[in-house]
C-alpha cells in the first residue's frame, strides 16, 4: 500500500473514531427531541426541515433539492426524464433538435446543465452511471470537455421511475467531488403488496406511439419476495419545428426513432433491517441523425445549388468561371447547414445504442434509516454510428471537373446541367432524381462505420451507524471503466483504440444532530483515478499519471421554527481530466492540461408563509482556480492571438426564487425564477484578446453567458377536482442573445389533462409547446442561428388500464 493510500484510509477511519467517541457526550440530550421528524404533504413526505424524503435523502443535510414522484409521473404522463426535470428551476437542456446524437461530439447529443453548470452526475439508485473512459462527449476535443457524458434519455424508461431526485450544487457530498453542477439521481421502482399490472397506450403527432406495460406485487407465504417488471417502446417519425427565422413550419427530415425497454428489479427482505436487491435494465435504439435543422429562408432548389456549389466547387463570376475557393459553415456561406439534410433525409445516417446493466445490492442493516450494504455492478453500453453523405457525384475533385468542362466560364443553361449531372439534389425537390443519386452513391445508410463499447463493473461497501447523536456514513467504491473504439477513417481505413481507467473514491460524513433545530455535517472524500492507458495501433500511450486527492465538505441546516429553516454548505471541488482532455495541450505554453480545482459554496432559506404559502430562495457560488476552458490568447512567440485550451480562473454565481401556493383544494401553483452568471478570468501572465467576443460583447465572460438565456421563468399550474387532473407548465426564457438564438425571449407552454373513466382506465392528452413556439437550447458557430431548432408543437392522446 502506498503511503498516500495509507494516509488517506486512516484518515477515514479516524474521523469515525472520533465522531463516535464525541457522540457520547451528547447522549444525555436524546430524549429532548425527535430525530428525522417526519411530515406528509400531498404525494410526498418532508422532514422537520421541509426537506423532501426519498430512499436516499438520508445522505443530504440541507440543500436545494427538488424531487419528482411517480404520482407526478402518472398524472403528468412524462415520456422521458427530459421532459419530467425540465420544470425544476435552474434545469435547462442542451439539444440539437433531435433525438440522436454523434459519439464523441457533445454538440451533436443532448446534454443537461443545472445552474448554467454542465457538470452534472447522472445515478441509478445512488450509483454513477457515468463511464470514466468515456470519449462519448469528447473523443476529438480541442477544448475538453465539461459534460456528464450521459445522455439521460438513454439512461432508463420511464415505467422503471419511481422517483427523480435533482440536487443542485453541492448538497450531496457522497456523489463525488466533481458533481459542480449537481446531481440527478432515479430511483427506480419496486413491487407492493398488491399484484397489480398496467397497459398504458398512446398515439399523436409525427406517427408517435408508446406502448408500454408493468407488472409487480409480492410473493411467499410472508409477502417478502417484491417483484416489478416493466417493457415498452417508444417512436416518433420525422419530427417537425418552427422556423424562428422566417415563421414557417418545417420536416426534420431524418429524424425518426426508435426504442425499446426492459427492467426488472426483484427484492428479498428477509427483515426490517437486511434486504437483498437484484435490478436489470435493457434499453436499445436507432436513433435518426439529421445534425442540423434547415433554415426555411434557404429551404429551395435555387439556393440550394448556389450552396452546395459554393461549398464543393466555388465562387463564380458573372461569366460563370471559377474564381475563388470553397466556402464553409454558415458565417461565410449562408445556409450552408442545409446540406446535412442529405445525411439525414436522404442517406438516412442514424446512432445506435444498447444497454444492458446489472445491479445486484445486500443490505446487511439498517440503522436510523441509513442502509450499510454491499452492491456489486456490471454495465456494458455498445454504440454504433453511420453518417453517410456524398455532395459530388465522384467524392472528390469538383473543383478540378468543372474547370476541364469550362475553363473559360459557362452560360446558365451549361452551369445548371452540370450541377444536375455532378451535384446532390435538393432533398425535396424531383423524388426521381433523387432515387438515382442514391443508386449512383452507393445506396442509403446500412452499417455503422464507427462502433464503441463502454464497460463499468465495480463494487461498493457502505457501513452507515447511528450513534448516540451522530449518524455516521462511510463508504468506498472500486470502479473499472474500459473503452473499446473501431471506426473508418475518411480513407476507408480501420482504426482501433482500448481505453482503461480505475477509480477507487472513498467518503466519511457525520452528521451530527446537535439539537431539535441543528444538524451539521462534515465530511471528507477521498479521490483516485489511475492514467488513462490507450492502447492504439501506435502501442500504448498514458496521459497525465495517476491523480488523486482528499477534498474536505461541511454541510448545515438550521431550523428557527416550525415555519422557516437555512442551510449552508461548502466543498473543495475536484473533477479529474478526461480522455478528451488529454488530446489537448495549453496551445500558447505547449503545457499539458491540469485537473480541475476550486471551491463551492451554496446557500438557503425556506419559509413557510402561511399553511398553504412557501417561499425559497437559493444561492451558489462557484470559485475555480484551474477550470479548463478555450479562451484568446495572446502568444508571445509568434505574436498572434491563439485561441486554446487552458486552465483559468472560473467565478460562477447563481441565484433562484421558488414560490409554491395552494389556492384551494384544487388548485395549486408553482413559480420559480433562476439567474446565473459566469466569468472568466485569465491567470498570471496571460493576456486576452480584448477585442474577442460575439457581436456588441467585447467582453469574454459577457459573451460566453451570451450562449445560453440571462434569465428562466417557470409557473406550474395544476387544478385536480376528483377523477380530473390537469396542469400547465410555463417556461419563459429571457435574455438570450440574438448572436446565438432566433429571438431573445421564448415562452414554452406544456399542457395535460387526466381523467379516470373507471378505477381502472384513465384516458389522456398532453401537448408539449403548446404554442407552436420557434426557440432553441444550443448554438453552433458553423451551422449559425437556428440550426438547433427545437421540436414544434406535438400532441399525443393515451389511454391506461390498470388490472
Amino acid at each position: 500500500m502506498t503511503k498516500k493510500r495509507f494516509t488517506a484510509a486512516a484518515a477515514m477511519m479516524m474521523v469515525m473514531g472520533l465522531c463516535a467517541n464525541a457522540s457520547a457526550a451528547f447522549d444525555e440530550h436524546l430524549n429532548d427531541y425527535t430525530l428525522d421528524t417526519i411530515v406528509v404533504e400531498a404525494d410526498a413526505a418532508k422532514n422537520k426541515f421541509g426537506d423532501t424524503i426519498t430512499e436516499q435523502s438520508y445522505y443530504r443535510t440541507g440543500g436545494d433539492v427538488k424531487v419528482i414522484t411517480r404520482e407526478e409521473i402518472e398524472k403528468r404522463h412524462y415520456t422521458d426524464l427530459t421532459e419530467a426535470i425540465k420544470r425544476i428551476p435552474g434545469v435547462t437542456f442542451q439539444n440539437p433538435g433531435y433525438r440522436g446524437g454523434e459519439y464523441g461530439y457533445q454538440f451533436y447529443n443532448n446534454g443537461v446543465s443545472i445552474n448554467g453548470d454542465t457538470r452534472v452526475i447522472i445515478l441509478v439508485d445512488g450509483r454513477r452511471v457515468d463511464n470514466a473512459a468515456s470519449t462519448r462527449a469528447s473523443d476529438k476535443s480541442t477544448t475538453g470537455t465539461k459534460s456528464t457524458g450521459v445522455n439521460l434519455d438513454q439512461v432508463t424508461n420511464m415505467e422503471n421511475v419511481d422517483k427523480i431526485e435533482v440536487i443542485k450544487g453541492p448538497g450531496a457530498s457522497v456523489y463525488g467531488a466533481d458533481a459542480l453542477g449537481g446531481v440527478i439521481n432515479i430511483i427506480t421502482r419496486k413491487g407492493g403488496q398488491q399484484n397489480v399490472g398496467s397497459i398504458d397506450l398512446s398515439t399523436g403527432s409525427w406517427h408517435k406511439h408508446k406502448y408500454a406495460i408493468s407488472y409487480s406485487g409480492s410473493a411467499g407465504n410472508d409477502n417478502s419476495w417484491h417483484y416489478f417488471l416493466s417493457a415498452n417502446r417508444d417512436m416518433s417519425g420525422d419530427t417537425k419545428y418552427k422556423d424562428g427565422i422566417v415563421g414557417g413550419t418545417g420536416t426534420l427530415g431524418g429524424s425518426k426513432w426508435k426504442e425499446d425497454g426492459v427492467n426488472f428489479r426483484l427484492d428479498k427482505d428477509f427483515n426490517d433491517k437486511q434486504n437483498l436487491k437484484v435490478w436489470y435494465n435493457f434499453k436499445e435504439g436507432k436513433d435518426g441523425y439529421p445534425i442540423a435543422v434547415p433554415n426555411l429562408k434557404y429551404w429551395n432548389e435555387k439556393d440550394w445549388n448556389d450552396i452546395i456549389f459554393k461549398a464543393t466547387v466555388g465562387q463564380l463570376d458573372e461569366n460563370n468561371k471559377l474564381v475563388g475557393g470553397t466556402l464553409s459553415g454558415d458565417a461565410k456561406n449562408p445556409g450552408y447547414h442545409n446540406l446535412y439534410a442529405l445525411d439525414g433525409q436522404v442517406y438516412g445516417s442514424f446512432s445506435k445504442f444498447k444497454n444492458n446493466d446489472w445491479d445486484i445490492q445486500y443490505t446487511f442493516d439498517k440503522d436510523n434509516g441509513m442502509e450499510s450494504f454491499i452492491r456489486v455492478y456490471d454495465q456494458n453500453h455498445r454504440y454504433s454510428h453511420r453518417d453517410k453523405y456524398q455532395w459530388y457525384v465522384n467524392g472528390r475533385g469538383a473543383a478540378d471537373a468543372y474547370n476541364a468542362a469550362f475553363p473559360n466560364g459557362a452560360t446558365n443553361e451549361q452551369l445548371s446541367q452540370w450541377i444536375k449531372d455532378n451535384l446532390a439534389p435538393f432533398p425535396d425537390g424531383d423524388q426521381d432524381r433523387v432515387k438515382e443519386w442514391l443508386e449512383k452513391t452507393g445506396g442509403a445508410a446500412q452499417e455503422p462505420t464507427s462502433w464503441h463499447e463502454e464497460k463499468n463493473r465495480g463494487v461498493q461497501l457502505q457501513y452507515a451507524k447511528s450513534v448516540g447523536v451522530n449518524d455516521i456514513i462511510a463508504s468506498i467504491t472500486y470502479d473499472k471503466a474500459k473503452n473499446f473504439s473501431k471506426r473508418y477513417d475518411s480513407y476507408g481505413k480501420l482504426t482501433s483504440s482500448h481505453v482503461d481507467r480505475k477509480t477507487i473514491l472513498g467518503y466519511v460524513q457525520d452528521k451530527i444532530h446537535i439539537s431539535d433545530k441543528w444538524d451539521l455535517t462534515p465530511a471528507i472524500r477521498y479521490s483516485k483515478y489511475s492514467s488513462f492507458e490507450t492502447t492504439n495501433s501506435a502501442g500504448t500511450t498514458q496521459g497525465k499519471g495517476d491523480t488523486n486527492l482528499i477534498t474536505p465538505v461541511i454541510n448545515t441546516q438550521y431550523m428557527f421554527d416550525d415555519t422557516s429553516s437555512m442551510y449552508f454548505g461548502w466543498t473543495k471541488v475536484f473533477r479529474p481530466l478526461k480522455e478528451g482532455d488529454y488530446n489537448t495541450t495549453d496551445g500558447v505554453f505547449k503545457t499539458p492540461l491540469d485537473d480541475e480545482k476550486g471551491d463551492a459554496w451554496t446557500l438557503g432559506v425556506r419559509k413557510d408563509l402561511t399553511d398553504k404559502t412557501s417561499v425559497a430562495v437559493h444561492y451558489d457560488w462557484t470559485r475555480m482556480s484551474s477550470a479548463i476552458a478555450t479562451l484568446p490568447i495572446f502568444d508571445t512567440s509568434t505574436g498572434n492571438i491563439t485561441k486554446t485550451a487552458v486552465n483559468a480562473k472560473e467565478d460562477k454565481k447563481s441565484f433562484n426564487v421558488t414560490l409554491d401556493h395552494q389556492f384551494d383544494d384544487h388548485f395549486t401553483l408553482s413559480a420559480s425564477y433562476s439567474h446565473m452568471k459566469d466569468e472568466w478570468k485569465a491567470k498570471n501572465g496571460w493576456v486576452l484578446d480584448p477585442s474577442w467576443g460575439y457581436a456588441n460583447d467585447s467582453d469574454i465572460n459577457t459573451a460566453i453567458n451570451s450562449l445560453r438565456p440571462k434569465n428562466h421563468y417557470s409557473l406550474n399550474l395544476s387544478y385536480e377536482n376528483g377523477k380530473l387532473y390537469t396542469g400547465l407548465l410555463t417556461n419563459w426564457y429571457t435574455g438570450c442573445s440574438d448572436y446565438a438564438f432566433t429571438n431573445n425571449r421564448f415562452l414554452v407552454l406544456d399542457w395535460n389533462i387526466n381523467y379516470e373513466i373507471t378505477k381502472d382506465m384513465t384516458v389522456y392528452a398532453l401537448v408539449t409547446n403548446l404554442t407552436n413556439e420557434a426557440y432553441e437550447t444550443s448554438y453552433n458557430s458553423w451551422n449559425g442561428v437556428g440550426s438547433s431548432a427545437m421540436p414544434g408543437r406535438c400532441w399525443m392522446v393515451g389511454v391506461k388500464y390498470t388490472f
